[in-house]
Protein backbone atom coordinates (compact mmCIF):
# COMPACT_ATOMS: atom_id res chain seq x y z
CA UNK A 1 0.00 0.00 0.00
CA UNK A 2 3.07 2.25 -0.08
CA UNK A 3 2.39 5.44 -1.95
CA UNK A 4 -1.38 4.95 -1.87
CA UNK A 5 -3.68 7.14 0.14
CA UNK A 6 -5.74 5.35 2.78
CA UNK A 7 -9.47 5.53 2.13
CA UNK A 8 -11.58 7.22 4.77
CA UNK A 9 -15.19 6.06 4.90
CA UNK A 10 -18.04 7.36 7.01
CA UNK A 11 -18.94 4.78 9.63
CA UNK A 12 -22.48 3.48 9.16
CA UNK A 13 -24.79 2.83 12.10
CA UNK A 14 -27.34 0.89 10.06
CA UNK A 15 -27.67 -2.40 11.91
CA UNK A 16 -30.43 -4.99 12.42
CA UNK A 17 -32.81 -5.03 15.39
CA UNK A 18 -31.15 -4.29 18.72
CA UNK A 19 -31.74 -6.15 21.96
CA UNK A 20 -29.83 -4.15 24.53
CA UNK A 21 -29.59 -4.42 28.27
CA UNK A 22 -33.10 -3.63 29.59
CA UNK A 23 -31.54 -1.03 31.89
CA UNK A 24 -29.93 0.73 28.94
CA UNK A 25 -31.44 3.56 26.92
CA UNK A 26 -29.44 2.69 23.78
CA UNK A 27 -31.66 2.85 20.72
CA UNK A 28 -28.92 2.60 18.16
CA UNK A 29 -25.19 2.10 18.04
CA UNK A 30 -23.15 5.26 18.35
CA UNK A 31 -19.98 3.43 19.37
CA UNK A 32 -19.58 0.74 16.71
CA UNK A 33 -18.98 -2.35 18.84
CA UNK A 34 -21.71 -4.95 19.06
CA UNK A 35 -22.61 -8.62 19.49
CA UNK A 36 -24.76 -10.48 16.99
CA UNK A 37 -27.02 -13.30 18.23
CA UNK A 38 -27.95 -15.91 15.62
CA UNK A 39 -31.34 -17.33 16.57
CA UNK A 40 -31.36 -20.07 13.92
CA UNK A 41 -28.08 -21.45 15.26
CA UNK A 42 -29.54 -21.52 18.78
CA UNK A 43 -32.60 -23.43 17.59
CA UNK A 44 -30.44 -25.93 15.72
CA UNK A 45 -28.25 -26.50 18.79
CA UNK A 46 -31.32 -27.22 20.92
CA UNK A 47 -32.55 -29.66 18.29
CA UNK A 48 -29.18 -31.43 18.28
CA UNK A 49 -29.20 -31.68 22.07
CA UNK A 50 -32.73 -33.10 22.11
CA UNK A 51 -31.67 -35.77 19.63
CA UNK A 52 -29.37 -37.17 22.33
CA UNK A 53 -32.21 -37.63 24.83
CA UNK A 54 -35.03 -40.01 25.56
CA UNK A 55 -38.31 -38.51 24.36
CA UNK A 56 -39.62 -38.42 27.93
CA UNK A 57 -36.64 -36.45 29.24
CA UNK A 58 -37.41 -32.78 29.69
CA UNK A 59 -34.96 -30.00 28.89
CA UNK A 60 -34.07 -27.14 31.19
CA UNK A 61 -32.45 -24.31 29.24
CA UNK A 62 -29.94 -22.64 31.54
CA UNK A 63 -30.05 -18.92 30.76
CA UNK A 64 -28.21 -17.51 33.76
CA UNK A 65 -25.70 -14.67 33.37
CA UNK A 66 -27.71 -13.14 30.52
CA UNK A 67 -27.71 -16.52 28.77
CA UNK A 68 -23.93 -16.78 29.12
CA UNK A 69 -23.62 -13.28 27.69
CA UNK A 70 -25.95 -13.92 24.75
CA UNK A 71 -29.31 -12.26 25.64
CA UNK A 72 -31.43 -14.07 28.19
CA UNK A 73 -34.88 -12.69 27.39
CA UNK A 74 -34.80 -13.40 23.67
CA UNK A 75 -33.17 -16.81 23.94
CA UNK A 76 -35.42 -17.90 26.81
CA UNK A 77 -38.45 -17.24 24.64
CA UNK A 78 -36.78 -18.97 21.71
CA UNK A 79 -35.85 -22.01 23.81
CA UNK A 80 -39.40 -22.46 25.12
CA UNK A 81 -40.84 -22.23 21.61
CA UNK A 82 -38.25 -24.67 20.25
CA UNK A 83 -38.40 -27.63 22.64
CA UNK A 84 -37.21 -26.58 26.10
CA UNK A 85 -39.62 -27.21 28.96
CA UNK A 86 -38.34 -24.94 31.71
CA UNK A 87 -35.62 -22.40 32.46
CA UNK A 88 -32.77 -22.21 34.93
CA UNK A 89 -31.32 -18.94 36.27
CA UNK A 90 -28.83 -18.14 39.01
CA UNK A 91 -30.70 -15.53 41.01
CA UNK A 92 -34.08 -14.11 41.88
CA UNK A 93 -33.22 -10.93 39.94
CA UNK A 94 -32.68 -12.95 36.77
CA UNK A 95 -35.98 -14.72 37.30
CA UNK A 96 -37.82 -11.43 37.82
CA UNK A 97 -36.36 -10.04 34.60
CA UNK A 98 -37.83 -12.97 32.67
CA UNK A 99 -41.21 -12.62 34.36
CA UNK A 100 -41.28 -8.91 33.58
CA UNK A 101 -40.78 -9.87 29.94
CA UNK A 102 -43.91 -12.05 29.99
CA UNK A 103 -42.20 -15.43 30.28
CA UNK A 104 -44.62 -17.77 32.07
CA UNK A 105 -42.80 -21.12 32.15
CA UNK A 106 -41.34 -22.70 35.27
CA UNK A 107 -38.15 -20.86 36.27
CA UNK A 108 -35.81 -22.59 38.70
CA UNK A 109 -33.53 -20.41 40.81
CA UNK A 110 -30.34 -22.47 40.88
CA UNK A 111 -28.71 -20.36 43.57
CA UNK A 112 -29.40 -20.50 47.30
CA UNK A 113 -32.07 -18.43 49.01
CA UNK A 114 -30.27 -15.70 50.95
CA UNK A 115 -31.28 -13.66 52.76
CA UNK A 116 -34.29 -15.78 53.59
CA UNK A 117 -36.60 -12.76 53.35
CA UNK A 118 -36.20 -13.08 49.58
CA UNK A 119 -38.76 -15.88 49.71
CA UNK A 120 -41.40 -13.15 49.42
CA UNK A 121 -40.04 -12.13 46.01
CA UNK A 122 -39.96 -15.76 44.92
CA UNK A 123 -43.63 -16.12 45.78
CA UNK A 124 -44.60 -12.78 44.22
CA UNK A 125 -43.05 -13.68 40.86
CA UNK A 126 -43.99 -17.36 40.92
CA UNK A 127 -40.38 -18.58 40.82
CA UNK A 128 -39.20 -22.01 41.95
CA UNK A 129 -36.53 -21.86 44.65
CA UNK A 130 -33.70 -24.27 45.37
CA UNK A 131 -33.56 -25.51 48.95
CA UNK A 132 -30.01 -26.31 50.02
CA UNK A 133 -30.33 -26.58 53.78
CA UNK A 134 -32.71 -27.41 56.60
CA UNK A 135 -32.72 -23.73 57.57
CA UNK A 136 -33.98 -22.58 54.16
CA UNK A 137 -36.53 -25.40 54.10
CA UNK A 138 -37.90 -24.30 57.47
CA UNK A 139 -38.11 -20.66 56.36
CA UNK A 140 -39.87 -21.63 53.14
CA UNK A 141 -42.50 -23.66 54.97
CA UNK A 142 -43.12 -20.96 57.57
CA UNK A 143 -43.52 -18.25 54.95
CA UNK A 144 -45.79 -20.39 52.78
CA UNK A 145 -47.93 -21.27 55.79
CA UNK A 146 -48.22 -17.65 56.90
CA UNK A 147 -49.25 -16.56 53.40
CA UNK A 148 -51.49 -19.59 52.96
CA UNK A 149 -49.63 -20.58 49.79
CA UNK A 150 -48.32 -23.86 48.40
CA UNK A 151 -44.78 -23.30 47.14
CA UNK A 152 -42.96 -25.74 44.89
CA UNK A 153 -39.21 -26.18 45.37
CA UNK A 154 -36.25 -28.28 44.24
CA UNK A 155 -33.89 -29.89 46.74
CA UNK A 156 -30.16 -29.57 46.00
CA UNK A 157 -27.89 -32.44 46.99
CA UNK A 158 -24.14 -31.94 47.21
CA UNK A 159 -22.67 -35.20 45.96
CA UNK A 160 -19.13 -33.92 45.49
CA UNK A 161 -19.15 -30.43 44.02
CA UNK A 162 -18.45 -28.97 47.44
CA UNK A 163 -20.48 -25.83 46.82
CA UNK A 164 -24.07 -25.82 48.13
CA UNK A 165 -26.62 -28.50 48.94
CA UNK A 166 -27.45 -31.04 51.59
CA UNK A 167 -25.20 -34.07 51.89
CA UNK A 168 -26.56 -37.53 51.10
CA UNK A 169 -26.37 -38.23 54.85
CA UNK A 170 -28.45 -35.13 55.64
CA UNK A 171 -31.04 -36.33 53.14
CA UNK A 172 -31.87 -39.21 55.47
CA UNK A 173 -32.98 -36.64 58.05
CA UNK A 174 -34.55 -34.02 55.78
CA UNK A 175 -36.53 -36.14 53.29
CA UNK A 176 -38.89 -37.67 55.88
CA UNK A 177 -39.66 -34.14 57.12
CA UNK A 178 -40.29 -32.96 53.55
CA UNK A 179 -42.81 -35.76 53.16
CA UNK A 180 -44.81 -34.26 56.05
CA UNK A 181 -44.84 -30.66 54.83
CA UNK A 182 -48.18 -29.17 53.88
CA UNK A 183 -47.28 -25.87 52.24
CA UNK A 184 -43.87 -26.56 50.68
CA UNK A 185 -44.10 -29.06 47.82
CA UNK A 186 -41.08 -30.99 46.61
CA UNK A 187 -41.02 -30.77 42.83
CA UNK A 188 -37.45 -31.76 42.06
CA UNK A 189 -34.24 -33.22 43.48
CA UNK A 190 -30.96 -32.47 41.80
CA UNK A 191 -27.19 -32.44 42.02
CA UNK A 192 -24.35 -30.88 40.07
CA UNK A 193 -21.38 -32.73 38.57
CA UNK A 194 -17.96 -31.16 38.95
CA UNK A 195 -15.95 -33.10 36.33
CA UNK A 196 -18.49 -34.78 34.06
CA UNK A 197 -16.44 -34.03 30.96
CA UNK A 198 -13.06 -35.15 32.24
CA UNK A 199 -13.33 -37.66 35.10
CA UNK A 200 -15.84 -40.50 34.54
CA UNK A 201 -14.79 -42.31 37.73
CA UNK A 202 -15.59 -39.38 40.00
CA UNK A 203 -18.78 -38.65 38.07
CA UNK A 204 -19.94 -42.22 38.67
CA UNK A 205 -19.24 -41.74 42.38
CA UNK A 206 -21.37 -38.59 42.40
CA UNK A 207 -24.07 -40.39 40.45
CA UNK A 208 -24.07 -43.27 42.93
CA UNK A 209 -24.47 -40.87 45.84
CA UNK A 210 -27.31 -39.08 44.07
CA UNK A 211 -29.08 -42.34 43.25
CA UNK A 212 -29.11 -43.24 46.93
CA UNK A 213 -31.00 -40.03 47.69
CA UNK A 214 -33.41 -40.56 44.80
CA UNK A 215 -34.18 -44.10 45.99
CA UNK A 216 -34.84 -42.89 49.52
CA UNK A 217 -37.21 -40.17 48.27
CA UNK A 218 -39.13 -42.72 46.22
CA UNK A 219 -39.46 -45.03 49.24
CA UNK A 220 -41.12 -42.14 51.03
CA UNK A 221 -43.58 -41.91 48.11
CA UNK A 222 -42.46 -38.41 47.22
CA UNK A 223 -43.28 -37.31 43.69
CA UNK A 224 -40.53 -35.31 42.03
CA UNK A 225 -38.36 -34.89 38.95
CA UNK A 226 -34.72 -35.91 39.32
CA UNK A 227 -32.01 -34.07 37.40
CA UNK A 228 -28.24 -34.15 37.34
CA UNK A 229 -26.87 -33.93 33.79
CA UNK A 230 -25.21 -30.75 32.60
CA UNK A 231 -23.94 -30.29 29.03
CA UNK A 232 -20.96 -32.60 29.58
CA UNK A 233 -23.03 -35.35 31.16
CA UNK A 234 -25.62 -35.16 28.38
CA UNK A 235 -22.89 -36.36 26.03
CA UNK A 236 -20.95 -38.66 28.35
CA UNK A 237 -23.38 -40.15 30.86
CA UNK A 238 -26.78 -41.32 29.62
CA UNK A 239 -27.52 -42.88 32.99
CA UNK A 240 -27.48 -39.37 34.48
CA UNK A 241 -30.24 -37.97 32.24
CA UNK A 242 -33.08 -38.90 34.63
CA UNK A 243 -36.26 -36.81 34.19
CA UNK A 244 -34.65 -33.49 33.25
CA UNK A 245 -31.31 -32.43 31.80
CA UNK A 246 -29.85 -28.96 32.32
CA UNK A 247 -28.07 -27.58 29.30
CA UNK A 248 -26.38 -24.23 29.07
CA UNK A 249 -23.08 -24.08 27.21
CA UNK A 250 -24.03 -26.31 24.29
CA UNK A 251 -27.13 -24.23 23.56
CA UNK A 252 -24.82 -21.39 22.64
CA UNK A 253 -22.68 -23.44 20.28
CA UNK A 254 -19.74 -23.98 22.62
CA UNK A 255 -18.25 -27.33 23.57
CA UNK A 256 -17.99 -28.45 27.20
CA UNK A 257 -14.84 -30.57 26.93
CA UNK A 258 -12.06 -31.49 24.55
CA UNK A 259 -13.30 -33.98 21.98
CA UNK A 260 -16.96 -33.01 22.33
CA UNK A 261 -17.03 -31.97 18.66
CA UNK A 262 -16.95 -35.66 17.75
CA UNK A 263 -20.14 -36.29 19.72
CA UNK A 264 -22.35 -33.40 18.60
CA UNK A 265 -22.44 -30.71 15.90
CA UNK A 266 -23.03 -27.24 17.27
CA UNK A 267 -23.24 -23.82 15.67
CA UNK A 268 -21.83 -20.65 17.28
CA UNK A 269 -24.68 -18.40 18.37
CA UNK A 270 -22.60 -15.33 19.13
CA UNK A 271 -20.43 -13.13 16.94
CA UNK A 272 -18.60 -10.10 18.35
CA UNK A 273 -17.78 -7.28 15.97
CA UNK A 274 -16.48 -3.74 15.83
CA UNK A 275 -15.19 -1.25 13.25
CA UNK A 276 -11.96 0.56 12.51
CA UNK A 277 -12.34 4.09 13.87
CA UNK A 278 -8.80 5.34 13.36
CA UNK A 279 -6.00 4.30 11.05
CA UNK A 280 -2.47 5.55 10.54
CA UNK A 281 0.98 4.70 9.19
CA UNK A 282 3.81 4.69 11.72
CA UNK A 283 7.57 4.28 11.21
CA UNK A 284 9.82 1.58 12.57
CA UNK A 285 10.48 2.03 16.28
CA UNK A 286 7.03 3.38 17.19
CA UNK A 287 5.72 2.27 20.59
CA UNK A 288 2.08 1.20 20.76
CA UNK A 289 -0.16 1.61 23.84
CA UNK A 290 0.66 1.62 27.54
CA UNK A 291 3.99 0.47 28.95
CA UNK A 292 5.56 0.23 25.46
CA UNK A 293 5.10 -3.54 25.36
CA UNK A 294 5.05 -3.42 21.56
CA UNK A 295 7.45 -1.45 19.38
CA UNK A 296 7.14 -1.69 15.61
CA UNK A 297 10.00 -3.45 13.85
CA UNK A 298 9.17 -1.91 10.48
CA UNK A 299 6.82 0.70 9.00
CA UNK A 300 3.34 -0.40 10.07
CA UNK A 301 -0.27 0.45 9.39
CA UNK A 302 -2.06 0.53 12.74
CA UNK A 303 -5.85 0.41 13.10
CA UNK A 304 -7.58 1.45 16.31
CA UNK A 305 -10.77 -0.37 17.33
CA UNK A 306 -13.33 0.96 19.86
CA UNK A 307 -13.34 -2.05 22.20
CA UNK A 308 -11.41 -2.76 25.38
CA UNK A 309 -11.37 -4.53 28.69
CA UNK A 310 -14.40 -2.52 29.91
CA UNK A 311 -16.31 -4.34 27.15
CA UNK A 312 -14.90 -7.71 28.18
CA UNK A 313 -12.02 -7.85 25.70
CA UNK A 314 -9.44 -9.03 28.21
CA UNK A 315 -6.14 -7.35 28.88
CA UNK A 316 -4.58 -10.80 28.59
CA UNK A 317 -5.20 -10.61 24.84
CA UNK A 318 -2.51 -7.93 24.58
CA UNK A 319 0.08 -8.80 21.93
CA UNK A 320 -1.40 -12.29 21.59
CA UNK A 321 -4.92 -12.32 20.18
CA UNK A 322 -5.91 -11.83 16.56
CA UNK A 323 -8.94 -10.27 14.86
CA UNK A 324 -10.30 -10.55 11.34
CA UNK A 325 -10.15 -7.65 8.90
CA UNK A 326 -11.32 -8.22 5.33
CA UNK A 327 -11.03 -11.95 5.92
CA UNK A 328 -7.43 -11.80 7.15
CA UNK A 329 -6.01 -12.43 10.60
CA UNK A 330 -4.46 -9.34 12.17
CA UNK A 331 -2.56 -9.29 15.45
CA UNK A 332 -3.53 -7.19 18.44
CA UNK A 333 -0.48 -5.04 19.20
CA UNK A 334 0.26 -3.28 22.45
CA UNK A 335 -1.73 -3.40 25.65
CA UNK A 336 -5.50 -3.72 25.52
CA UNK A 337 -6.83 -0.52 27.06
CA UNK A 338 -10.15 0.17 28.74
CA UNK A 339 -11.93 1.33 25.59
CA UNK A 340 -9.62 0.65 22.65
CA UNK A 341 -7.20 -1.80 21.08
CA UNK A 342 -4.75 -1.48 18.23
CA UNK A 343 -4.12 -4.04 15.49
CA UNK A 344 -1.52 -4.40 12.76
CA UNK A 345 -3.33 -4.20 9.40
CA UNK A 346 -0.24 -3.69 7.24
CA UNK A 347 -0.91 -6.80 5.15
CA UNK A 348 -4.60 -6.12 4.52
CA UNK A 349 -5.10 -4.77 0.96
CA UNK A 350 -7.45 -1.79 0.80
CA UNK A 351 -7.94 -1.52 4.55
CA UNK A 352 -10.06 1.52 5.32
CA UNK A 353 -11.63 3.53 8.09
CA UNK A 354 -15.00 1.97 8.90
CA UNK A 355 -14.05 -1.58 7.92
CA UNK A 356 -15.91 -4.23 9.93
CA UNK A 357 -13.67 -6.24 12.27
CA UNK A 358 -14.53 -9.62 13.77
CA UNK A 359 -13.38 -10.32 17.33
CA UNK A 360 -15.33 -13.59 17.62
CA UNK A 361 -16.93 -15.22 14.62
CA UNK A 362 -16.31 -15.78 10.94
CA UNK A 363 -15.25 -13.47 8.14
CA UNK A 364 -14.57 -15.03 4.76
CA UNK A 365 -12.87 -18.38 5.33
CA UNK A 366 -11.29 -17.42 8.62
CA UNK A 367 -12.77 -17.92 12.10
CA UNK A 368 -11.98 -16.67 15.56
CA UNK A 369 -13.57 -19.13 17.99
CA UNK A 370 -14.38 -18.43 21.61
CA UNK A 371 -12.13 -21.34 22.53
CA UNK A 372 -9.18 -19.66 20.81
CA UNK A 373 -9.51 -16.59 23.00
CA UNK A 374 -10.06 -18.76 26.07
CA UNK A 375 -6.81 -20.60 25.42
CA UNK A 376 -4.92 -17.33 25.06
CA UNK A 377 -6.36 -16.07 28.35
CA UNK A 378 -5.80 -19.37 30.15
CA UNK A 379 -9.48 -19.74 30.96
CA UNK A 380 -12.66 -21.45 29.73
CA UNK A 381 -15.06 -20.51 26.95
CA UNK A 382 -17.79 -19.71 29.51
CA UNK A 383 -15.79 -16.81 30.94
CA UNK A 384 -15.18 -15.18 27.57
CA UNK A 385 -18.84 -14.81 26.57
CA UNK A 386 -20.10 -14.16 30.10
CA UNK A 387 -17.53 -11.39 30.35
CA UNK A 388 -18.84 -9.38 27.40
CA UNK A 389 -20.23 -6.39 29.24
CA UNK A 390 -23.70 -4.92 29.12
CA UNK A 391 -22.43 -1.81 27.40
CA UNK A 392 -22.00 -3.91 24.25
CA UNK A 393 -25.44 -4.04 22.57
CA UNK A 394 -26.80 -7.41 21.43
CA UNK A 395 -28.26 -7.51 17.93
CA UNK A 396 -30.80 -10.25 17.27
CA UNK A 397 -30.61 -11.96 13.89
Amino acid sequence: MRGKRLQIHKISNNHPKLNCNPNSDLKHINRPTWVEIHTKAFKQNLKSICSKLNKKTRVMAVVKANAYGHSAVHLSKTALKSGADLLGVSSIEEGIQLRQNKIKSEILILGSIYPLENIHSIIKYNLTPTVSSFLSLKALEQTAKRLKKRIKFHLKVDTGMGRVGISPKEAVRILPQIAKLKNSVLEGIYTHFSVAGTDPKYTKLQLSRFNSVVKLAKKLHLKFAAHAANSSAILKSKESHFDIVRTGLMLYGMYPFYGARKKIDLLPVLAWKTKITFIKRVPKGTSISYSRTYITKKPTIVATLPVGYADGYLRRFSNRAEVLVRGRRCKVIGRVTMDMIMVDVTKVPGVSLGDEVVLIGQQGREKIRVEELANIAGTINYEITCGISYRVPRIIN
